[in-house]
């Protein structure tokens, strides 16, 4: 099966955004098309059934969030998410600020991808395939909006890089703002956004209505000794 594209309200005078859904079984990269509708009634949506089609396409076409199955289907039949995961990895290098969303029905695969996945600079979301269709949707919306999400089971195994410590010394020794943060390390604000996003995400920081986020990390990093006051 070649590419197909859906194209919605193409004389809309909204901003037309591109979707590319990677996905080898054809009503459920339909579905997604559908369901896409929802948030961009003017988007064009581009299925493509293998991560090679996938690739052609981003060749000639910018686009601002891919929607990726991990598994595929072999010659033999079988799923594997070999090609699934390299094309990730392909991504998190030649794409660094594209949006991804990936859809699986096995998020542990991302078990050995999660370094990678910590240091990636565009949006990322993780859904599971056995949620409800407004959990893909709230998945796409933030993964368009440059916002990071995975499942619990993955959160505890990330660590902290250099970068991660450094920033974490500017918030609570220094307290910079994440726009003076941005400064100093020369990179957008979203960026440093995006880290204390995750920094939250991986010390399990759960603000009080009494306490703000960026107190609450700072107790946090505190509590456990990983910078030194």
């Amino acid at each position: 099966m070649n590419n197909i594209e859906y194209l919605i309200d193409i004389n809309s005078n909204k901003k037309q955004l591109v979707f590319l859904v990677v996905e080898d079984h054809p009503e459920v990269g339909e579905n997604n098309c559908k369901y896409l509708q929802e948030i961009s009634p003017s988007a064009t949506c581009i299925l493509s059934e293998n991560p090679t089609q996938a690739r052609n396409v981003l060749k000639k076409q910018a686009v601002d969030l891919i929607i990726l199955d991990l598994q595929f289907g072999n010659v033999s039949g079988v799923n594997s998410a070999r090609d699934g995961l390299d094309f990730l990895q392909f991504l998190f290098v030649e794409y660094p600020y594209l949006n991804i969303l990936v859809y699986t029905s096995d998020p542990s695969l991302l078990k050995n991808e999660l370094s990678l996945i910590h240091n990636y600079q565009g949006g990322f979301v993780v859904v599971n395939k056995i949620e409800r269709r407004s959990s893909f949707i709230e998945g796409v919306k933030l993964a368009l909006d440059g916002g990071f999400k995975i499942p619990y089971e993955l959160k505890h195994e990330l660590i902290l890089t250099p970068k991660e410590l450094y920033i974490l010394q500017l918030i609570c020794q220094e307290s910079l703002t994440d726009k003076a943060i941005a400064q100093r390390i020369n990179v957008s604000l979203k960026t440093i956004q995006n880290y204390v996003q995750k920094l939250k995400i991986k010390l399990n920081v759960n603000p009080s209505e009494e306490t703000s986020s960026r107190v609450a990390l700072c107790v946090e990093v505190l509590r456990r000794k990983l910078i030194s006051f």
